[in-house]
């Protein structure tokens, strides 16, 4: 799955990785009872999780092309 809310309202458990080199960043277990509510402070905190998770990721990968762009930039 891509989706975040999907994931959390379908998934018994989420595996997130890492960008390149892709690697298990982390695997959390959906401890809520099915069918899930979407609004519900539980949901929220899931989604909360995997948002920071992800954020985490793409910052680094950001950064990562900041500086080859930069260093690209440096030998021309």
């Amino acid at each position: 799955m891509h989706h975040i809310d999907e994931a959390v309202y379908l998934a018994d458990r989420v595996i997130i990785l890492t960008a390149r080199p892709i690697r298990l960043l982390d695997s959390v277990s959906i401890a809520m009872p099915l069918p899930r509510n979407v609004i519900n402070a539980e949901f929220e905190r899931y989604r909360a999780l995997f948002i920071e998770r992800l954020c985490s990721e793409v910052t680094k990968v950001f950064q990562g092309q900041k500086l080859a762009g930069m260093l690209d930039n440096r030998n021309q």
